[in-house]
This record gives C-alpha cells, structure tokens and sequence, in this order.
C-alpha cells in the first residue's frame, strides 16, 4: 500500500543537472549518455526551472551543485518541493568534499533530496548514485548486449570501488535484496555506522544508526504523520496532543534553529527522560519496520559514519533479532490487509445495519473510535491522521471491519 505516495506529473527519460561549471556539466553529460540518459544542463537556478517546464515532462532525477556562487540550494530544494511538476523528482546533491555535516544540518528535511555526491566525483561513482537513483537510462542499441556483457564483472567492480571510496561498506537496490537480510547482516557482523534506506516511489528516506550490530536510533524524512515523534511521545501518556502542538507551533515561530524535539521536551519539562526513550524506541522500531515494506528504492551503509548528538544521546540499543520477529509479521499481515485495502485515500461507509446487531461489548474501544471516524467522506488516511493511530494499526481495525462486513467501500457516483 503506497501511503506516501503522492501524485506527480509525467516523468520524461532526461536528467536535469545544475553546475556552474561548464567542465562539470560536459562530465555529467559524457558519463551519463554512457548510462542512455539524456541530459538537459543549466548554470543557474532560474534557467534550470525553465528548461525543465519547456522539456514537457519531469526529469527522472536532478543534479544539483550545492555551491553556485549567490545561489542557495536550499531554497531551491524547497521551490522543487512544492512545484505540481517537479515535486516528485529525487534530488542529488553535489557538494564540496569535507562540508558532509554542514550539509547535512541544512539540507536534512528535504524529503526530494535522497542523495549525494562528493565533487571532485570519478565517472564511476556517479554512474553509482545516478543508477540508484533514476535507473539505467534508455535501452541500448542493437548490438550493445555483447559489450555490456564482456564489461559486466568491470562494471560490477568499479561500481563497488566506487562506492567504497565514497566510504560505503554495503549498497545495492530494494528490490533485489530485502532489508530484513540487511539488518540480519548488519547485527551478525556487529557494524557500527549509519544505514540510509530511500524509496524512491515516495521520496521518503529513513536513517538507522548501528552500534555493534544493534540498533540506537532512527531519522526520517517524508514519512507519514504517524511514524513523527509527537505520536510516540502523547502515548507515553505524559503529555497530550494540545501541548505538543502549542511547543511545535512556538518552535515554528523561532528566529534560530530550536534545539531536537524530544530534548526540548524534556528541558519544557513535559516529559522525562524515561518516557522519551520509551517514545524513540518505539518510533525506531517503527521506522525499522517500514522500511521492510519498501521494495523500491535503495540501500547504503556507511561504515563507522558519525551517528550525531541524536543518536549519541539516545543510545537505544534495540536488538535486530527482536525487531525482525515484530517487523516481518507485520508485513505479512500488510500483505493480506492490501487484499481488502488498497490505497490509504479509499472511503468507506457504514453498514448501520449490521452494527445496530452487535451486542454490547462486542467491539474494542479503537474499533469503536475507527467506526465512528468512518462518515463515507473520510479516506483511511484521513481516520489515520484524525485518531493519531498507528498506520499499520488502523489498517488492521479496517480489515477487521471489512471483513466482519460492517463497512464496505464507498461506489463512486454514476453518471447520470
């Protein structure tokens, strides 16, 4: 079930890239035509944004120098964002070697941004992310097949050199290696560094940070609601959803940067430190678990990367055994959930009279609470972000309901 998706205009076979080097843009355009992709280039942001309106589709993946001289990436990671035709595209940050932690504070809540690349780049390593990113370009022409298949194990170990100079111990595609034998992987070997997992169907990435082969945190960005903190913390049952709406609307408001969310709950003190860990643990566990959903997008892992203050304080410790068992069965069961259910923006109505023939108790008290969120107007996203339920919890209540034919889905009207 696609939750996160979100709609997008129609992806055209082009890479956009950005650099205001001329010398840069003539790499990129040689390397990636080498991939089949075409590339449309700009050196500056405004013709960039025109050249893409005028390409009469989105590109499937945009380069973007983080250094042009009186231009902020930022900013344009935040226009790409919002634009009906360019918010779906995933964005490759080139950056300036040694400037990763800069980088990442000011740049870590874009959910379009899902990777980089450090410049001075090889050809190698950039066919290595763009492919992770926006796939292998055109078919090649007749003929092609036995050249690529002579340079096969080449282009295998250059693309592992590649990644290795780029200080990642582990990389390769959802939808060839499953991230439960990742974690399995991870915890056997007992790494210590920082797994990125992007899905490339939502532009959603979440982060897990490893420490002797457990896990001691997790970030995300473009996730749903249900997986932010504030969820884990309000049932914690030390603070309600009132006050931590008034902290994240004071937060909005700040003229610099507000200190991490659950640390300045804590210093508010709205909550202690006790329910805070019990709140990351669960959000941890449940990122964890949600990216052994995703079957597209890409995996990398940094060996012994710089975990941040998040992390460092956080110190969870979850074991990946404990985790797996929880996670796996989970997606099983979303499995057999998406046979009834199969996109969170459906409706669905009533059965009024098969509800008025259950006897008193027959219901839980969050089955109740979902019935009475379902109106034949609300979609299961809606009921989702109206209780501040689990995503995954509310889908079960559904399919329960379905199932039990007290609810079915909403027909759309006919044309008369």
């Amino acid at each position: 079930m696609a939750h996160n998706a979100r709609g997008g205009a129609r992806m055209s076979d082009y890479i956009l890239a950005i650099d205001d080097s001329p010398t840069v843009l003539s790499v990129i355009e040689t390397v990636l035509a080498g991939m089949g992709h075409r590339t449309v280039v700009a050196r500056d942001h405004e013709p960039a944004l025109a050249r893409a309106r005028e390409a009469g589709g989105a590109p499937r993946a945009i380069l973007l120098d983080e250094a042009i001289p009186g231009r902020d990436a930022a900013e344009l990671c935040q226009r790409l964002a919002t634009d009906p035709t360019l918010a779906r595209v995933p964005v490759i940050l080139m950056t300036t070697r040694g400037q990763a932690d800069d980088v990442e504070a000011r740049f870590a809540h874009f959910a379009n941004l899902v990777d980089s690349i450090g410049k001075p780049f090889s050809p190698e390593a950039l066919q290595a992310v763009v492919s992770r990113v926006a796939g292998g370009g055109a078919s090649p022409p007749p003929g092609a097949w036995r050249e690529a298949l002579s340079a096969s194990t080449e282009a295998g170990l250059a693309e592992a050199r590649a990644f290795a100079a780029l200080g990642y111990a582990l990389a390769g595609d959802l939808d060839a290696i499953a991230m439960g034998q990742v974690f399995e992987l991870l915890s056997e070997q007992r790494q210590t560094g920082v797994l990125r997992v992007v899905n490339t169907a939502s532009h959603a990435r979440i982060e897990l940070v490893f420490r002797g082969g457990r896990v001691d945190f997790a970030a995300a960005v473009g996730v749903a609601e249900d997986l932010m903190l504030g969820r884990f913390v309000v049932e914690t049952g030390e603070a309600g959803p009132e006050k931590l709406a008034a902290v994240l609307a004071e937060r909005g408001r700040a003229r610099t940067p507000p200190p991490l969310f659950g640390a300045d709950l804590m210093a508010r003190g709205i909550i202690s430190r006790d329910a805070l860990v019990r709140a990351l643990t669960r959000q941890t566990s449940e990122l964890a678990y949600e990216t052994l959903r995703w079957t597209s997008g890409f995996f990398h892992f940094r060996r012994d990367a710089e975990p941040g203050a998040a992390a460092r304080d956080a110190a969870l410790q979850i074991p990946v055994d404990r985790m797996l068992l929880e996670g796996l069965r989970r997606v099983d069961e979303w499995r057999v959930i998406e046979r009834e259910i199969a996109t969170f923006d459906e409706v669905f109505v009533r059965d009024e009279s098969k509800i008025d023939e259950l006897p008193r108790g027959t219901l839980t008290r969050d089955e109740l609470a979902v019935l009475d969120e379902i109106d034949g107007r609300r979609s299961v996203r809606d009921v989702v972000r109206r209780l501040r339920l689990g995503s995954f919890d509310v889908s079960r209540i559904f399919f329960r309901l379905r199932r039990a034919r007290l609810i079915r889905p909403r027909l759309p009207p006919t044309a008369s």
